[in-house]
């Protein structure tokens, strides 16, 4: 199903944890409350919170005012950086500034456009100009910073780009379309691998409507010498998948999914699926950035051909089904996690049926010291397409083809702990690899 391919397969053991920590706190989204009585006497500290995708460098060189500190304990701000997906049409990306000590309760949370037709650098231009416009409050009352800020405001260009908007129509009506296409090509003595992918999005994102339309093509081919003797194979996955999801409420969503595959690993000569959903929020799904927990429920028809005959003795069927999925995700300032399940069947058979597990803990336990814990447990009873014939060991080894499992599992654990210098460092790209 589609809502459960792009959830990442983790475990219970974060649903425990869920219970344990104090996750259901009011998410920091009001303006800044207030902050030093007096000016406060040193130097501005910051605590960057942000994911791999974010440019750490780019922002400190650009906003060299502050001080840098590597671990949140020891921050007057902290800087969390989250993004939100708007489909082929751009990313939100949301500033939550969050003081403590000194600045305790003196909070704030901003938004940046970035359209997808903006460069890398434009987009990490976009979110530190807003984190700086989001770090001035906090600047203003550090007493050797008061004479070094200003404010500028270009009314005239405000009112210019206002009354500019108010003209334009957008002739697309929210669409944005992308066309993509290429290929990896590998070649050694004795190993030649080749790997094409082309495709098409069709995507609209508004505050009421989600829509895509997307048609794929995967070919990879792969050429072996063992021993004197040569192996080449080959596997397509062909398909379709769709969705339009309706804003009811703020909590609240509806929409139908729909998927075409065509796949030599998973035995599927031609697969249509068509599946409703309903999706119900505890939290706004304006929050989503921050924290949400979500349930939702899809009934599922599927009409499948099969390339081989099934180990059910199948060469076509239709089945119905239905799922559900609940998902919990936070992101605060003592970490993140992200946990949930889903579990499936067929209506014909009970005992054709999946149950996934998922987790992702990410927790500072103390300053300096942070524990990573990292799960997923799928019990798999509904692998329908597995093909009667065996599979060669070619195939097993190159991975050619589904083979028929009742479980999988999944693991991670971790911890970093640092200790140091208070500043996380300057910013210095020379001999930089």
């Amino acid at each position: 199903m589609n809502f459960k391919n792009t959830m990442k397969n983790r475990t219970i053991f974060s649903i425990i944890i869920l219970l344990l920590f104090p996750v259901f706190s009011p998410a920091n989204t009001n303006l800044p409350k207030g902050g030093a009585d007096q000016p406060y006497p040193g130097d501005l500290s910051v605590f960057l919170d942000t994911h791999r995708w974010a440019d750490d460098d780019y922002i400190r060189q650009e906003i060299p005012m502050v001080d840098y500190v590597r671990d949140k304990e020891l921050a007057d701000v902290h800087v969390i950086l989250t993004r939100h997906d708007g489909g082929r049409s751009g990313t939100e990306y949301v500033i939550s500034l969050i003081g403590s000590g000194n600045f305790q309760e003196m909070n704030n949370d901003l938004t940046y456009w970035a359209p997808s037709s903006q460069t890398d650098h434009e987009t990490r231009e976009g979110y530190t100009k807003m984190i700086k416009i989001g770090l001035a409050p906090y600047l203003a009352n550090i007493k050797d910073m008061q004479n070094m800020i200003s404010l500028e405001f270009n009314g005239d260009s405000l009112a210019q780009n206002e009354a500019t908007k108010q003209k334009e129509e957008d002739p697309w009506k929210s669409w944005v379309f992308e066309i993509y296409g290429g290929g990896y090509f590998d070649s050694e003595k004795t190993r030649n691998s080749m790997h094409i992918r082309y495709g098409f999005y069709a995507d609209k994102v508004t505050k009421d409507w989600k829509i895509r339309a997307r048609p794929y093509f995967n070919y990879n081919e792969r050429y072996y010498q063992i021993n004197g003797s040569s192996v080449s194979t080959s596997t397509r996955r062909d398909g379709f998948d769709g969705y339009a999801i309706k804003s009811i409420t703020p909590h609240f969503a509806a929409g139908v999914f729909m998927d075409m595959l065509s796949s030599t690993y998973h035995n599927m000569d031609f697969q249509v699926e068509v599946s409703p959903a309903f999706e119900y929020s505890l939290y706004p799904y304006s929050e989503a950035t921050r924290r949400s927990i979500t349930f939702a429920y899809m009934v599922d028809y599927s009409n499948n051909n099969y390339i081989e005959e099934t180990i059910f003795g199948k060469n076509n069927e239709t089945l119905y089904g239905h799922s559900l999925l609940l998902a919990a995700d936070f992101r605060q300032p003592w970490g993140s996690i992200e946990a949930g399940v889903v579990g499936s069947h067929h209506f014909h058979d009970f005992s054709s049926n999946r149950v996934e597990l998922f987790s992702e803990l990410d927790l500072r336990i103390f300053k300096g010291l942070s524990l990573t814990l990292e799960a997923d447990f799928e019990f798999i009873n509904d692998l329908v397409a597995i093909p009667v014939s065996d599979l060669s060991t070619e195939e097993i080894l190159l991975e050619q083809r589904r083979r028929s499992t009742d479980y999988e599992f999944q693991g991670h654990v971790g911890f970093t702990y640092t200790f140091g210098s208070e500043l996380s460092g300057d910013y210095n790209p020379r001999l930089d690899r």
